[in-house]
């Protein structure tokens, strides 16, 4: 077993196996009977644990939405016996809401699902589902269970692969969701699982054009939402994927029909260089034929692409329309809550002008002052006066303060020597011997 970890275990790629698959002790327990919960519940809860995690393993990366006990025995052999737990394990999963009886899944479908539900339950049984939904006794080793986990993950890949192709709130046949998928008609019950699942949430609505069920894979339209309810399929979308499909088709026929004029063009030169004139007469006319029909087909083309703008154009139009009526409405909505009119506008404005011409007073009379005051008049006058009265005064007459100044510097008597006559010739020797 240990030369076993590289490579895939129970149809597992290796790089998707479990960890507990990667070790034989705990594969030897894995497979071990079961024991009873109430003896040793951590075993048990530990069991049950692991095995649900290597049977959604399993389901995933094999692609397998749908399970019995039968199935799962053969998927899970080792040493030529299966696990003996998987029927408690089924149960307990079931408990859970991990998987759910495939008739109550396929029942859980909204009323506008009735033609696709009865395609799937009546028109292409599957494995459970007998003599048009007649209640059937069914041996507990074939009982089938939905992998609602699985399914779920498949279909949050399958939406992000339609919008990544653009397909969303448009029209696709069976045919090109198989496509989108990477499956074939092999896998069609499948895939149905998954639009049902989508359809159960409001992602998905569909439309079958034919009731042939050979043809299903062309006539059974699905519209994909973008993330939110989808709408539900109009007879516009009807017809605008069928003028779509036959835009395509006159392509394809147009130059399918260009190829073989170029044939002729061929065939006519070649008869030319073996002087089979006549043969390359006849190419020619059947180039013209064919000149004809391309004509035809491309005024057709040019019909159908003028009825496809058209109705983009009136859808738009439509949109634009129903955004001006959304917004009247929330126009009209405002006015009502707010009770928001020209009458009303008016009376607040004049109500704001008197507002403002009381609070201009109220400001006058804050710059009031509080104590009266002299007016400015009766002050300009005082200080003319004040003018008057110092142009009239003589200018201070300083002379007797000059006088008395003179008169007390020359009672100052300086006791300074006389100044001499002769010239101050006294050697050095002389003040010497007076010292």
């Amino acid at each position: 077993m240990k030369g076993l970890r590289s490579i895939q275990m129970f149809g597992i790629p290796a790089e998707s196996l479990p960890d507990v698959l990667k070790d034989e002790t705990r594969l030897n327990v894995l497979f071990a009977p079961l024991r009873s919960r109430t003896v040793n519940p951590k075993d048990w809860e530990y069991k049950i644990s692991c095995w649900k995690n290597i049977i959604r393993t399993y389901c995933d990366t094999n692609d397998i939405y749908t399970i019995t006990l039968s199935s799962l025995n053969n998927a899970f052999v080792r040493n030529g016996r299966p696990p003996s737990c998987l029927r408690e394990v089924i149960t307990e999963m079931a408990k859970e809401g991990d998987v759910q009886i495939m008739e109550v899944f396929l029942k859980n479908n909204p009323s506008n699902w009735s033609g696709w539900a009865t395609e799937i339950l009546i028109k292409r049984p599957l494995s459970w589902s007998y003599n048009k939904l007649r209640t059937t006794i069914f041996s507990e080793t074939e009982k089938n269970y939905v992998h609602l986990e699985v399914i779920n993950s498949k279909c949050e890949k399958l939406m992000s692969l339609v919008s990544s192709k653009n397909y969303k709130n448009k029209l696709i046949n069976l045919q090109e969701v198989l496509t989108l998928l990477g499956k074939t008609s092999v896998d069609i019950d499948n895939v149905k699982l998954l639009l049902h699942n989508l359809t159960n949430q409001h992602l998905v609505d569909t439309v079958v054009l034919n009731q042939d069920q050979n043809k299903q894979l062309e006539t059974v339209l699905i519209k994909f939402g973008d993330g939110a309810k989808v709408m539900p399929i109009s007879e516009i979308d009807v017809g605008i994927y069928t003028l779509e499909k036959n835009e395509k088709l006159i392509l394809k026929n147009i130059e399918e029909l260009e190829e073989e004029i170029q044939t002729c063009v061929r065939e006519a030169k070649m008869n030319l260089l073996k002087n089979h004139r006549q043969m390359a007469k006849s190419a020619l006319r059947k180039k013209h034929e064919l000149e004809k029909r391309v004509e035809k087909k491309a005024n057709a083309l040019h019909n159908i692409q003028i009825l496809l703008e058209q109705i983009h154009e009136t859808h738009t139009d439509a949109h634009v329309w129903e955004s001006y009526k959304n917004a009247l409405s929330a126009f009209n909505t405002t006015f009502k809550d707010t009770g928001l009119s020209e009458d009303a506008v008016e009376d607040t404005m004049i109500k704001l002008g008197d507002v403002l011409d009381i609070h201009n007073d109220i400001q006058t009379a804050l710059a009031r002052p509080v104590v009266g005051e002299t007016d400015d008049l009766d002050l300009e006058e005082e200080l003319t006066e004040l003018l008057k009265d110092d142009e009239k005064k003589p200018p201070p007459d300083d002379t007797g303060i000059t006088t008395d100044l003179e008169h007390q510097l020359e009672k100052l008597t300086l006791n300074l020597p006389n100044i001499p006559d002769a010239s101050p010739n006294v050697s050095v020797q002389e003040l010497s011997l007076n010292n």
